[in-house]
């Protein structure tokens, strides 16, 4: 007898917890980077930080049409559970690594772990309730700031204050995911076919045609137009900020005793305070509109990066952070919130699919912009996160003053009267 599909409410838990993990392990990634790679004769390391995170997403960016071609061929959890064991493997080849060509080879391996998240937020889609839909898609998305905040206090504290190194940090990352995608496989059963919401049905045709075919139909749409590019906006901001945060705290930090707890408290205690401040956007949202709400996070995000380059202290610092935190998370929260909502239904599980684009491409360019802008000291990249900002304000307030029911036209046909 066949096992009947996991319930919303468990497949939520479950990816949920998926999500909680890898932002776990990749915060460490992010926070420790900088100090990994110093302690392995690198000449420049700020640069390499910078180089070394879009180097992820220049692996992946290329993939991220096909995640969602896979995904209706082989199944959402086979892509999911996929996840999960690449990224095992990343974290075992970055504990083994004591030069930066492995370094290297493990960032470059991130790239074919990316991809899940969005097939997770197109499964919840399909099996929650019409009514429960801004609840799943809420609790969903705080997931990886609550653990991308745990990740650098847990971590912080295990190398500081026990014998463990960055090298143990890591292998301990890798049992998590081994242990996550295996709680998938025992646990979550996904819908039969049949089930799904509306989509189109496999065919013949190589994976890139559909792919490609896919990307083609999603951006007819001017919302699929006006969300990838706010959120283009979101991910350059943010790639630009939080590579370069601990080279930050290790600049103001008056010693390296410690380093690493500075850097785990900071980080981590900003990102928890920054979600806590963003969960309540959701409700909010309702009742004011989500695109007014993303308009009031951009407008924190402008003043929050620029300050953060100009900060002679941890408390200033961590004002900063936090304010600039809680801004992104409002402003991912509000975006999910748009796709869910705004694009068609025949449309929504490929935009789903295709959400984090922008973050690959905001994820190559930040990071190498910001290295660029460090030409200028450490102003120049908050300073570059800050006019990315800027932009985004921008350009939602002329979607505000249009009138949001502009969004949810197709490219090229005229404005609603």
């Amino acid at each position: 007898m066949q096992r009947p599909a996991t319930g919303w409410r468990l497949t939520l838990l479950l990816f949920f917890l998926t999500s909680v993990v890898e932002s776990f392990g990749y915060s460490h990634l992010g926070a420790f980077l900088p100090v990994y790679i110093e302690g392995m004769d690198v000449h420049h390391p700020a640069a390499w930080v910078g180089i070394l995170n879009a180097l992820t997403f220049v692996v992946g960016l290329p993939l991220v049409p096909l995640w969602g071609v896979w995904a209706q061929r082989y199944g959402n959890k086979a892509v999911i559970v996929r996840s999960a064991c690449v990224e095992a493997v990343v974290f075992a080849v970055l504990a083994i690594s004591h030069s930066l060509p492995g370094v290297i080879t493990a960032m470059a391996l991130t790239g074919l772990q990316l991809g899940n998240t969005g097939i997770m937020l197109s499964s919840l889609r399909r099996l929650v309730p019409h009514g429960r839909v801004g609840f799943a898609v809420s609790v969903f998305s705080t997931a990886s700031p609550v653990g991308m905040a745990l990740g650098p206090l847990a971590g912080g504290w295990l190398v500081h204050a026990t014998p463990l190194t960055l090298h143990h940090l890591y292998w301990m990352d890798g049992l998590l995911s081994v242990l996550t995608g295996t709680m998938l496989v025992a646990l979550y059963k996904e819908p039969a076919a049949g089930a799904a919401e509306t989509s189109p049905p496999p065919t013949r045709e190589s994976a890139w045609t559909a792919a490609w075919a896919s990307v083609r139909a999603t951006f007819r749409l001017r919302v699929a137009w006006y969300l990838f590019g706010i959120y283009l906006l979101l991910m350059l901001s943010r790639q630009m900020v939080n590579p370069f945060v601990p080279v930050e705290i290790e600049r103001i930090h008056p010693h390296s005793a410690g380093l690493t707890v500075a850097i785990g408290v900071v980080m981590g205690l900003t990102a928890l305070a920054g979600a806590a401040m963003a969960i309540g956007a959701g409700r909010l949202g309702d009742r004011a509109g989500f695109t007014k709400v993303l308009a009031l996070a951009f407008a924190v995000m402008v003043p929050s990066a620029w300050s953060l380059g100009f900060g002679g202290n941890m408390v200033w610092l961590g004002v900063s952070l936090t304010l600039f935190s809680a801004a992104v998370s409002t402003g991912g929260a509000m975006i999910f919130a748009l796709f869910s909502t705004r694009i068609p239904e025949p449309h929504r599980s490929t935009a789903l699919n295709l959400v984090y684009l922008p973050m690959y491409v905001g994820g190559i360019a930040g990071p190498l912009l910001a290295s660029g802008l460090m030409h200028f000291g450490m102003a120049g990249p908050f300073t570059g996160a800050a006019v990315a900002s800027l932009i985004g304000l921008v350009v939602i307030g002329a979607v505000l003053r249009r009138g949001e029911q502009t969004v949810a036209q197709p490219a090229g046909s005229a404005p609603s009267p």
